[in-house]
């Protein structure tokens, strides 16, 4: 998946309405390319009110994704062979 289908897909699908799971099948090619994906995808969860919450990332194949991005929960994904970016709502105080 280009770097652009995947920031169409985001935008589509991360809407801040509900909790919504994006699971690419495929990995990057290198990890300039999720790099650059998972910073797209902390801008437009944040954007849109569903900040990215979860990663599964094949922490083998990408050792310096977990310290890069420290402030979202990074599990590893080796096994499946697969990128989940998980975005959820954020919920507002209600006033008293």
């Amino acid at each position: 998946m280009s770097l652009s289908e995947f920031e169409r897909l985001l935008e589509t699908l991360v809407t801040g309405n509900a909790r919504a799971m994006l699971t690419l099948t495929e990995t990057p090619e290198s990890a300039d390319e999720l790099l650059h994906m998972l910073e797209r995808a902390v801008t437009v969860g944040n954007r849109r009110g569903a900040p990215l919450v979860e990663i599964h990332a094949p922490i083998a194949d990408f050792p310096d994704c977990a310290p890069t991005f420290w402030h979202v929960p990074i599990d590893d994904s080796s096994r499946e062979g697969v990128v989940r970016l998980v975005f959820e709502r954020t919920q507002l105080p209600t006033a008293a």
